[in-house]
């Protein structure tokens, strides 16, 4: 085989075996382990392939080069399709100063179908109202859009959740 199709196969199956273990850990994190497990599967039978490729030549740089390349283009092509797929939900945290538009911020989110619950805290610089915002990550920009319209100096962090089943917990 042609040394530069040789690496440029190698390349693509690194950035398919990549691509699919990161999403794999996404699923696994997202307690989804069966559909984790299957792109596990096919994630480790494409990287035996790719290694088998680089193992034949160990002599030859440009194979190793490839196989490199394929695994950080694959982390960042992984990491494009999670964000896009978005699974889950996120925490947003929306801090404001009391006498700021932090209600204005709840009832706004609320008739466009979020929930939210206001807590009363003290600040360094005084009483404040933190907003907290369970909403899918497909909806997070539209949270931090209408934050941003109603309160653009609030301060804002987001997290992932972590879903926990009470009732299998309870066994």
């Amino acid at each position: 085989m042609d040394i530069f199709l040789a690496v440029a196969y190698i390349f693509l199956l690194r950035l398919l075996d990549q691509t699919l273990g990161t999403l794999r850990m996404l699923y696994v994190n997202k307690g989804k382990p069966t559909f984790g497990a299957a792109l596990g599967f096919i994630e480790s039978a494409i990287w035996v392939v790719a290694i088998s490729q680089v193992i034949k030549d160990l002599d030859d740089p440009f194979l190793v080069v490839g196989y490199a390349l394929g695994f950080a283009s694959g982390t960042i092509v992984g990491s494009y399709i999670e964000s896009s797929i978005a699974i889950g939900d996120v925490v947003i945290r929306i801090f404001s100063p009391k006498d700021d538009d932090s209600q204005l911020v709840a009832q706004k989110l609320r008739s466009e179908g979020f929930g939210v619950t206001i807590i009363s805290g003290e600040g360094r610089d005084g009483e404040v109202s933190i907003a907290w915002c369970v909403a899918p990550r497909k909806k997070a920009k539209q949270v931090l859009n209408i934050v941003s319209e109603i309160n653009p100096d609030a301060y804002v962090t987001t997290e992932s959740t972590s879903p926990i089943n009470l009732t299998a917990n309870r066994k």
